[in-house]
């Protein structure tokens, strides 16, 4: 009893009447959320897509993502409000200081205005179907002018019974079939587009706040008051009678998408049905909150200013959401939800309460104080109509008598509860896993259960394993449960332990397991996704490759064909047989992604999460199909931004672009995606996430592009235009086609000279080859004169005739290897020199054969010189042996002596040719005397072979003819190479 009277726990505390509780989730967005400033005036949506913000620290736009701020040159205070956009996209704003200003492509300009507005200061203003600009002073009247011409006219006052009255118009206003209405001291005027007055309503209270729905007017004074005026029958009628009696003061009045009435005030937010008789919930929105401007976006989701709490976005006001500020709800995670009986809700938060949850009238009714704090796992029992709650200890709670009655074991954080044959707890613990009597009072564990396992007698346990695990099942119809561990999924049955792995033998990280109505276990996994499990064996296993949208699944619970799994990344509801899917999450007002449990009833289903319980009916559909916005807002040319144009001309070497982008898809909070491609380059799309809104392309070949890129939500639509822009990087001069005409021709000419030139010189070579040849002929003619052939010829028939066949062989041999040599070396450039010695020996030979012995002859080579590895010009020796012969030793009837000899002096052949015969001068007297029978061309042959040498070779040959003393010496200095 001391234990009892210690804890005090689970009383009954109260029923709630007043508080509703139910309140749809709101994300709260401040300055560290990148907002400028907390006070926030009023907000806009233009036609582009953007939210504007009139806020206490100046203007701004915001994307969903970013906060741009815009300077407002010669504004007098920072303070902006009452914002309006005109047809052609200029957004106009004031300050408190009655300036009036607008922004329009990157400025932001101040518009002037008439000399005695500016006096008496700007009160009101509004832009009309036209553009016109509608103003209100403060010391009275009206003015309309044109923005763009700058041209006012002053409307003092409407004659009424000959009489003029001064107007003092205080709010300007235009309505669903934009006629204008002006406001003045207890009077609503209809201005026609001639500026005559067509209609005056007399206003029975001094109202400040309107909206305007088709013919009918709602109405409303600073404090809570309302009535709606009927253009047709010109009645009023009391709305809104239930906030006439608070204390709040109203700041407007605004009309959704849907036609619902949303009253402001500096309390909270209330929502009406659009026939304003029934309020759509009891809730108060943002209650205690001065919520200053309201608006709904092209996605349906709302936005709410306030001066001092930033501003709110509510993605769904279906689903409900309970927390610490709107019900009874103290801890705000939840850790685990037990349905009873009845269908209402356990609730175990990680404070010291367990609350009780009624889903009739959808609130939280009771609540228990527990003596330790956090609450892990509870489990209902149905047929002792008991609850079995972990808190420290695992305590049993009789519903019937609403109290603890036993206190069943101590010291093990249980994780997971489960019957086992009705009269045993398996138990999943941070500890171990185990298997317990219901109570103290119930009997011990049978010997014959699991006999094989550790027993404590202290808690009269058995252990299954040592080892922590996470949760158990015990299946209907069958002895045998499971327990998942942190190291793999375990099942028991007839007193034996076993594990069941994957296929590739991979342990299964049981989160979660329940069954379905055809026995069919599902167990979700830490990392490995959903496995369905039949008669010990793994029937179907979805992870992320087939369907899911994470493997982390700490809830799995399935109801026909629909799997509804608690990840966290949301709820994801799937459809096995069209394997699609439903996913709630924090974009769709999801207050926490983190699923910690979750149950599926008739027509709802309730989440714990980790910020509070949530609840959404069951045929929720969450899909954006609003298709997001795209925009390019940048262009960088290496860097320094550019004006945004749809078309960019550029040199070649402006080819470093940077080009940003802005997508709008608020609903996605960020998690929207894009794709790009520059067409031209990349024909595939390039994917990326929101945070990243720009392309590089540092080196952009010339050629002309088309950018293009779009916007993916968080549900896969994608926007319906592209956003582009075309960029022409022209080509540089080598790569332009009359460039390129003008070097094809150039080239062209180049080569066509070239022919040409090397055509001449192919025919100048056969010219010199023919002359070369002509002069070998002519050296060969000079050489085989028919007088030495006839001499060499008889000499050889002598040899026959006598019968000396061995010289008559010898020397006819010799005659034709030098007829051989003659014909084969006169077209050779080069001749290696034992071939030209060999040649001139047998000439030699022949020659004295032909003047019977009468003269000797010598040939010498320099020792430096190796005769088969050195090549010359040939038969540059031979016509002057010959002129030795005839002309210098010819007249000696013996001892004639020729030499020839070769050296080598600095990189030349030195030949010389000497013989001991007539010299020069006696040789030319002697030709003067007699009969010319002989004419010695060879002087001449060989200057032009030195000259055809010359130009076919580019080597440079001399020779000189020197008298001695007693006969005549040729010098020659040839070229020579080694081989």
């Amino acid at each position: 009893m001391k234990y009892y009277t210690y804890i005090l726990f689970f009383i009954f505390l109260h029923l709630f009447s007043t508080l509703f509780g139910q309140s749809p989730h709101i994300q709260q967005i401040t300055d560290r959320d990148g907002l400028p400033s907390m006070v926030v005036y009023d907000v806009k949506e233009d036609s582009k897509g953007y939210l504007w913000l009139g806020t206490e620290a100046g203007i701004f736009r915001y994307d969903g993502i970013h906060f741009q701020t815009f300077q407002v040159p010669n504004a007098q205070g920072k303070s902006f409000t009452t914002m309006q956009e005109d047809s052609r996209g200029r957004m106009y704003f004031i300050n408190f200081s009655s300036q009036l200003f607008y922004f329009f492509q990157g400025e932001t300009r101040q518009v002037l205005l008439p000399d005695k507005l500016q006096k008496q200061g700007l009160k009101h203003y509004l832009i009309d179907q036209d553009d016109r600009i509608w103003i209100t002073g403060k010391a009275g009247g009206l003015y309309v002018g044109d923005p763009y011409t700058q041209q006012w006219q002053y409307i003092e006052g409407f004659s009424t019974n000959k009489q003029q009255k001064l107007l003092y118009a205080s709010k300007i206003f235009r309505d669903a079939y934009n006629r204008i209405w002006v406001l003045t001291y207890k009077s609503l005027l209809q201005i026609g587009p001639q500026l005559n007055l067509i209609r005056t309503i007399n206003l029975p209270q001094n109202y400040l706040y309107f909206t305007f729905i088709k013919n009918e007017i709602i109405c409303s004074t600073y404090s809570p008051s309302f009535s709606v005026y009927n253009l047709e029958t010109t009645q009023w009628q009391p709305v809104f009678e239930d906030l006439a009696n608070q204390e709040a003061l109203v700041s407007g009045i605004y009309r959704d998408h849907q036609g619902n009435i949303w009253v402001l005030t500096n309390q909270g937010t209330h929502i009406y049905s659009p026939q304003y008789r029934q309020k759509l919930s009891k809730t108060i929105f943002l209650k205690n909150k001065f919520v200053s401007d309201i608006v709904q976006d092209r996605e349906g989701n709302y936005w709410f200013t306030t001066l001092g709490n930033g501003i709110f976005k509510m993605p769904n006001k279906g689903i409900l959401h309970f927390k610490a500020d709107n019900s009874e709800l103290k801890y705000e995670q939840i850790n685990d939800l037990e349905e009873d009986a009845k269908g209402n809700l356990f609730i175990a938060t990680n404070g010291n309460q367990l609350f009780y949850f009624d889903t009739q009238k959808q609130k939280i009714t009771q609540k228990y104080r527990l003596p330790q704090g956090d609450v892990e796992c509870m489990l209902w029992d149905e047929s002792r109509q008991r609850l079995y709650v972990e808190n420290g200890e695992l305590l049993t709670f009789d519903m019937q008598r609403m109290k603890v009655i036993d206190n069943i074991f101590g010291g093990n954080t249980s994780k997971s509860l489960s019957l086992y044959q009705n009269k045993y707890l398996i138990v999943a613990s941070g500890s171990s896993g185990f298997i317990s009597p219901l109570g103290r009072a119930s009997p011990a564990i049978a010997a014959d259960i699991f006999p094989d396992f550790d027993y404590s007698d202290s808690y009269r346990t058995r252990t299954l394993r040592d080892k922590r695990s996470r949760t158990v099942w015990t299946e209907t119809n069958q002895l045998r449960f499971w327990i998942g561990f942190t190291d793999g999924l375990y099942f028991y049955e007839n007193n034996k332990q076993y594990e069941l792995k994957t296929r590739d033998q991979q342990a299964i990280i049981a989160l979660d397991i329940s069954q379905d109505a055809n026995g069919v276990l599902w167990v979700g996994t830490a990392q490995q996704g959903v496995f369905a499990i039949k008669n010990k064996q793994i029937v179907q296993h979805i992870n992320v490759k087939n369907g899911l949208i994470s493997n982390y699944c700490r809830r799995v619970f399935k109801e026909d064909n629909h799997l509804y799994l608690g990840t966290d990344k949301g709820l994801q509801v799937y459809n096995l047989q069209t394997k699609q899917s439903r996913v709630f999450d924090q974009s769709d007002g999801l207050p926490s992604n983190e699923i910690r449990d979750l149950v599926v009833q008739k027509d709802k289903i309730y989440l714990a999460t980790a910020a509070g319980l949530s609840v959404l009916k069951k045929s929720f559909n969450t899909t954006n199909y609003t298709p997001p916005l795209i925009y390019i807002t940048g262009v960088a040319l290496r860097n320094q931004p550019q004006k945004i144009q749809p078309q960019y001309y550029l040199d070649y070497d402006e080819n470093n672009l940077t080009i940003y982008f802005t997508g709008i898809a608020f609903r996605s909070g960020g998690k929207f995606r894009y794709k790009y491609r520059m067409k031209g380059l990349d024909e595939q799309w390039i994917y990326s996430n929101s945070t990243n809104n720009l392309a590089r392309y540092s080196a952009l070949p010339s050629g002309k592009y088309q950018f293009q890129v779009k916007t993916i939500n968080e549900d896969g639509i994608e926007s319906e235009k592209t956003a582009f822009i075309t960029i022409d990087i022209a080509y540089p001069i080598w790569e332009k086609w009359w460039f390129i005409t003008f070097i094809t021709v150039l080239i062209l000419a180049l080569i066509t000279t070239i022919v040409f030139f090397r055509v001449r010189a192919y025919q100048r070579k056969v010219r010199l080859e023919n002359a070369f040849n002509k002069a070998a002929l002519e050296s060969l003619k000079l050489q085989m004169n028919p007088h030495f052939i006839f001499n060499a010829m008889g000499a050889i028939q002598h040899y026959i005739l006598t019968n000396d066949s061995k010289n008559a062989s010898i020397y006819l041999a010799k005659f034709s290897r030098l007829m051989r040599a003659v014909l084969e070396n006169s077209r050779q450039e080069y001749i290696y020199l034992d071939e030209e010695i060999e040649m001139l020996e047998n000439y030699l030979i022949l020659q004295n054969l032909r003047h019977e012995g009468t003269f000797e002859y010598q040939v010498t080579i320099d020792d430096q010189l190796d005769p088969e590895m050195i090549t010359i010009p040939p038969m540059f020796a031979q016509p002057f042996i010959e002129n030795a012969i005839e002309h210098g030793i010819a007249h000696l009837k013996e001892n004639g002596l020729i030499t020839v000899d070769f050296s080598l002096q600095q990189n030349v052949i030195v030949l010389k040719i000497t013989d001991n015969g007539r010299g020069i001068e006696d040789s030319l007297q002697a030709k003067s005397t007699q009969t010319k029978e002989h004419r010695s061309l060879a002087t001449i042959i060989t200057k032009e072979r030195i000259a055809l040498y010359q130009q076919s070779l580019k080597k440079n040959i001399t020779f000189k003819v020197k008298s001695l003393d007693q006969g005549t010496q040729v010098i020659f200095h040839l070229p020579y190479q080694q081989v």
